[in-house]
């Protein structure tokens, strides 16, 4: 039976009667006012009508609560006008039951919540209710609720929007909303933290840019004026888009919390069907909210709001697909298709509001959120995720009589902030530290030296090459696979704007950087205390073969340094048993990216984590008995291990090949000859290396967390210790056998390992030493911590003062006629001799100068061969004509650079037939008289005297082909001939002369000879196949990314659970 108070179109008044039976119902009401329980006749009148308007859609589930407490309210009068939106599970026969045939609309589709609305809203004359309440159908109002948001309205004039505050539908303490607003670019706050409990404290009435559908109370008057709901939106954001047109049309819009209600939120959980469960909910949402930006802004915001929104969303698509999230990237691009194919309709409602409008987006600003605010919890959430929590013991309780505390000093104010922020003050004394110490680097102009070459002017330069079947960014063109370090070094470049002076200057420090932060992340392993994190990460940045990596320019070596304690970071929560499945293979994720990024700079670092792989699967298979552990634990290392070389592939696959990666450099121009103890100190004699006493203080903090930590963890020390003495046996290996590594990178291992243990001695010193009395081990921990900080203090003394004397800015690296002849003329190269005490270094480079775009390309051993071999016989003195066979392969000019001459090479060079001495300001140089085009075009008769002779005489012209780059040269022959192309002999060379092809003769440099005269076309054909591999690569990559991202099920099962052994639940 329906109550008196909503009986008759709601125009009978509530009478005592009614009051204490509701009372009797409800013990729990509270009373608005207390006039409210005795209405009389003429109080009645001046009561405000109500009319509620429900809508319901398959709301069978929860409208028996929400109708109960419609009938339930203490305000009076209220009439219950009830739409049912094409209900199909029951909802309009308990609709019809409950309330009647007069009081149910009946929707043959389903209209949208604005749609049947506005079919309520036709059906009843504005003049019999001044006030709108708008329902939902998994809404439960609390019995004083509307009474309170009318009272709310009839207190202030210029309120036309309140609304409720909003708790779970179940969860009953839990808030859902108290109000909410969006930010710059449309991103809803509702006012609330996940799971905040209600206990009062957000029970202030306020403004607010908006309040939902759920629970609203609109003037009606203001509601026909504004134009009612958008009946486009369906479901979502229309309530943020009808307070945001009552706000610009100059109405306030408020929350009340004292009005209570209890919402499912069953359209965005999933909870129904309809268009919202089929479709998706973030399809409407992001539908509803960029056409509601486009509605509402200001021209001026808008321009500068919708750049920003999608920015924002593609970065957000691109999550979802790297999260394998493939429904929600199609609902959101679905949600820009319909406002694009819906841009005209949005452009006639914007003219409307925007005719409306009183107040502009400046007044309104206070309203909305900030993105500042956003990115700053971002960032602190990142900041405690790298450095962790700090776990130190609780003070003592404090007493009533103890002393008062002393005056804040400044020195006393500086140790409390380091002591409450030591990351942030670390982090910023390490940036002043580097900023000093490397402003030689920071000056203008192009800077080169060690193994940094002068960046191109665009990061096309390094992906181009990248991508090319033939890749000629190097002085010699290969198409053997690239190392990816040349796309990561272009991905650089590219991220910073293309900037030529950031992305050498960022590639020297930012490692720095990287490595510090994520050593702290490494570190939690070992303490659970922050100060030794910071301490131990600061130490290994600051280690002795940090500093020479970044002095002498070491790139390889400042790769590992950024990425080593990810590494280990990964390799520990892969391992352990504590982890979460999903959290380890996080991990494992983590390790196959860290892993690929060094091994694509040192490759030694793919050949190490294979090793380690392969050790630490046999370790863990022995220890443990457990055999879901032990597969378990074998997936995870076996894809921590194979993942970095997958990666590379195809790279990779010439691993160890005679001319692959591995052994393809050149040995080290530098070696130290120490023994070993030397390189376990981290002070060999290696440019760059600061000396003994940088490296004692090391070694120390190996011992003391020898000392310290055996009991709390024997095999953590054991395997720190294992790393420090494999890390410096290795350099002492690589210095003495020369290879192409540099010898210093092996000791960043072992001054991780060092730094490591000295976090651990930190973290269990502090309880060791308060059990014992003064002795040894005070006396220790105490010289180590002072040896420590010796040694961090003279490097970073030796940082300050150091004049990175192996960079230069501002220098050409070649004459700059040689160079804008280069550039004018088509290319050539240059060969570059360099003599020292013990030998003639030589190196072949391109005639514009030598390029960073080149990193990771292996020069083809044919043309290797042909050019130390010419060059031998050059300094030697046994072949005159060594610089004509120089020549052949597209070498110019000889140069010998100011400080690197000797006599008996200057001796040498006149010495030969070929080469023409030219005047120069420093140094030498010598003109290749008999050189020929990278392209040359030879008649009969001259391929005739160049096969006799070995050369062509000086006063000979040749023809040559443009070289159009990318392996293509195009031209006209003009008579029959032959072709010569001074690059390496390749498979995938192809001539063709007016459509028909001509094959390559053996041998390099490449020929093709008995070639027509006629229109002729030079390319190599590999450029699909390496496109292809590039796509493999990136797929893999993806996937990896993805497995970070968001683990697939059987990553997060936990083990044991029957699921993950195809058991039944």
């Amino acid at each position: 039976m329906v109550p008196a108070a909503v009986r008759c179109g709601g125009t009978e008044a509530t009478t005592p009667r009614t009051s204490a039976v509701l009372r009797e119902r409800h013990p729990t009401l509270r009373p608005v006012r207390e006039d409210l329980h005795t209405v009389s006749a003429s109080t009645t009148v001046a009561s405000p009508a109500v009319l509620a308007v429900l809508v319901a859609h398959d709301g069978v589930t929860w409208l028996p609560r929400t109708l109960d407490a419609l009938q339930a309210q203490v305000h009076a009068p209220i009439e219950i006008v009830a739409v049912d939106n094409a209900s199909s599970d029951g909802t309009r026969e308990l609709l019809l039951e409950r309330l009647g045939e007069r009081r149910v609309l009946i929707a043959d589709r389903d209209l949208g919540f604005g749609g049947a609305v506005s079919m309520a809203l036709d059906a009843r004359d504005a003049a019999d209710a001044p006030y709108v309440l708008l329902v939902h159908d998994d809404l439960e109002l609390a019995p004083d609720a509307v009474a309170e948001l009318v009272a709310a309205m009839e207190a202030d004039p210029r309120l036309a929007i309140v609304g409720p505050k909003l708790r779970g539908w179940d969860a009953e303490d839990e808030l859902q909303s108290v109000g909410s607003t969006i930010d710059l670019t449309g991103r809803v706050d509702p006012g609330v933290d996940v799971g905040e409990l209600d206990q009062g404290q957000r029970d202030q009435e306020r403004r607010t840019l908006y309040v939902s559908t759920a629970g609203m109370l609109v003037r009606r008057a203001t509601m026909d004026e504004l134009g009612r709901l958008d009946r486009r939106y369906h479901v979502f954001r229309d309530d943020l888009d009808l307070c945001w047109r009552a706000w610009l049309a100059g109405h306030d819009v408020e929350v009340v919390p004292s009005a209570v209600g209890r919402h499912a939120a069953s359209a965005a959980n999933y909870l129904r069907l309809g268009q919202a469960g089929f479709i998706g909910p973030r399809y409407f949402d992001e539908r509803n909210t960029l056409a509601s930006l486009i509605k509402n802004y200001g021209a001026l915001k808008l321009l500068m709001v919708l750049p920003l929104y999608l920015v924002g969303g593609l970065a957000k698509i691109v999550g979802f697909l790297l999260t394998r999230r493939f429904s929600d990237a199609w609902q959101t691009v679905r949600a820009w298709a319909w406002n694009l194919a819906h841009l005209g309709e949005s452009r006639r409602y914007r003219r409307a509001v925007q005719a409306q409008r009183v107040r502009s987006d400046a007044e309104l600003s206070e309203l909305f959120g900030r993105l500042g605010t956003r990115l700053r919890a971002y960032t602190e959430a990142m900041a405690t995720w790298i450095s962790g929590a700090d776990h130190d013991p609780e003070p003592e309780p404090a007493h009533d009589d103890a002393p008062p505390p002393d005056p804040q000093t400044v020195t006393r104010r500086v140790v409390a902030l380091v002591r409450r922020r030591p990351v942030l003050v670390s982090a910023a004394g390490l940036v002043l530290l580097i900023a000093v110490g490397t402003w030689p680097l920071l000056l203008p102009g192009e800077l080169r030296g060690g193994q940094l070459a002068p960046w191109p002017v665009s990061s096309a330069a390094f992906l181009t090459d990248h991508l090319a079947g033939w890749h000629e960014a190097a002085a010699f063109g290969t198409s053997a696979a690239p190392s990816p370090a040349q796309a990561l070094l272009g991905l650089l470049q590219a991220a910073l704007g293309g900037s030529a002076y950031l992305a050498p200057r960022v590639l020297l420090l930012l490692p720095l950087a990287v490595g510090w932060l994520l050593a702290l992340k490494a570190a939690q392993t070992y303490s659970d205390r922050r100060a030794p994190r910071v301490v131990a990460a600061t130490a290994y940045v600051l280690s002795p073969p940090a500093l020479a990596a970044l002095v002498t320019g070491r790139i390889e070596a400042l790769v590992v340094l950024a990425v080593l304690p990810g590494l280990v970071a990964g390799w520990i929560t892969a391992t352990s048993r504590t982890s979460e499945p999903a959290r380890a293979w996080r991990a494992v994720a983590a390790v196959v990216l860290f892993g690929a990024v060094a091994g694509a700079f040192e490759p030694v670092v793919l050949v190490t984590l294979l090793a380690v792989g392969a050790v630490a699967i046999g370790v863990a298979v022995a220890r443990s008995e457990d055999l879901s552990w032990r597969a378990s634990v074998a997936a995870r290392l076996t894809v921590a291990a194979l993942g970095p070389v997958l990666l590379l592939v195809p790279w990779s696959l010439e691993l160890f090949a005679a001319d692959g990666p591995l052994f393809a450099g050149t040995a080290a121009s530098e070696t130290a000859g120490d023994e070993l103890w030397v390189w376990l100190l981290l002070s060999p004699s290696l440019t760059g290396f600061p000396g003994l006493i940088a490296g004692v203080g090391f070694l120390l903090a190996g011992l003391l967390g020898l000392a310290l930590g055996w009991r709390r963890g024997a095999t953590l020390v054991s395997v720190l210790w294992l790393a420090a003495l494999l890390g410096a046996t290795g350099a002492w290996w690589a210095d003495r056998a020369g290879t192409a590594m540099w010898a210093g990178t092996p000791l960043l291992v072992t001054a991780a390992a060092f730094a490591g243990a000295f976090a651990l001695a930190f973290a269990a010193g502090a309880r060791q030493l308060s059990r014992h009395a003064f002795g040894w081990r005070q006396i220790a921990a105490a010289t180590t911590a002072l040896a420590v900080t010796v040694s961090i203090a003279s490097v970073a003394w030796a940082l300050v003062r150091e004049p990175f004397a192996a960079f230069v800015t501002e220098e050409p690296t070649l004459p700059s006629f040689v160079i804008a002849e280069a550039e004018a003329e088509g290319p050539f190269r240059v060969l570059v001799l360099a003599a020292d005490e013990r030998e003639v270094a030589w190196e072949v480079v391109d005639g514009r100068g030598p390029t960073m775009a080149g990193y990771g390309l292996r020069q083809p051993s044919a043309t290797e061969d042909i050019a130390r071999a010419a060059i031998a016989d050059l300094l030697e003195g046994r072949d005159p004509g060594a610089g004509d066979r120089l020549g052949q392969l597209g070498i110019r000019y000889v140069i010998v650079p100011d400080g690197a001459e000797d006599p008996e090479l200057s001796a040498a060079l006149l010495a030969q037939t070929s080469l023409e001495p030219r005047p120069v300001a420093t140094g030498e140089l010598h003109a290749v008289s008999g050189w020929l085009p990278q392209v040359t075009a030879l008649t009969g008769e001259q391929v005739a005297v160049l096969e006799q002779r070995g050369s062509l005489p000086p006063d000979v012209e040749v023809g040559s082909l443009p070289w159009l780059g990318g392996g293509r040269a195009a031209g006209t022959l003009p008579e029959p001939g032959a072709v010569l192309l001074a690059e390496a002999a390749d498979d995938g060379w192809v001539l063709e002369v007016d459509g028909t092809s001509i094959p390559a003769a053996n041998g390099t440099p490449v020929r093709f000879l008995d070639v027509p005269a006629g229109e002729v076309e030079v390319s190599h054909t590999g450029e699909g196949a390496r496109r292809l591999a590039v796509g493999v690569q990136v797929v893999l990559l993806l996937l990896v990314i993805s497995l970070a991202l968001r683990p697939p099920g059987f990553a997060r099962r936990a083990v044991g659970d029957p699921a993950a052994r195809g058991g039944q639940r």
